[in-house]
């Protein structure tokens, strides 16, 4: 299949893909970012600032100003670490437990239809094609690191002074 075949696919299908129906509710009240965090938080239990940051590259200020209205929203709280009463942990609330819940539920049941449509080949081949974009990515992002580092690098120039 040619690149303008598959950019043709992709593009008359991604709203099915990305967009279906029962996703609207959590895209008009949250961002990506929100979301993805909520998951996180859910994942780990409690978490820290910066590990937010660094999971949706993001700078801390916008990490912190979305955690902060997550916080007015009450679906995430700040609290004092047990293990260390110096650090601050977020954690989720019992609204924000509910929500990633109930999208939780809603991948799940997307991905049981994909399961249950496929055969056990099929599964592990969608398995290793997806794999293999996530390694695609991760690679393309680590070029463009070093490309950027590099850049900043030759910025960089020293000044004499006297």
């Amino acid at each position: 299949m040619s690149s303008d075949n598959l950019y043709d696919l992709f593009f008359e299908n991604i709203k099915k893909l990305f967009y279906p129906e029962e996703w609207l509710e959590f895209d008009i009240n949250f961002s990506k970012s929100e979301l993805l965090t909520m998951l996180l938080v859910d994942r780990h239990g409690e978490i820290i600032m910066s590990q937010i940051a660094e999971y949706i590259n993001l700078p801390m200020s916008t990490t912190s100003g979305m955690v902060e209205r997550l916080v007015k929203g009450g679906y995430v709280k700040r609290e004092r670490s047990e293990l260390d009463r110096r650090i601050v942990v977020i954690r989720l609330t019992d609204e924000g437990n509910a929500l990633v819940s109930k999208l939780k539920d809603k991948i799940i049941y997307y991905i049981d239809k994909i399961n249950e449509s496929l055969t056990e080949e099929e599964t592990q081949l969608l398995s290793k094609i997806f794999n293999k974009v996530i390694h695609l990515f991760k690679e393309n992002h680590r070029e463009k690191s070093t490309l950027d580092s590099e850049k900043e690098e030759k910025k960089i120039k020293k000044i004499l002074i006297e």
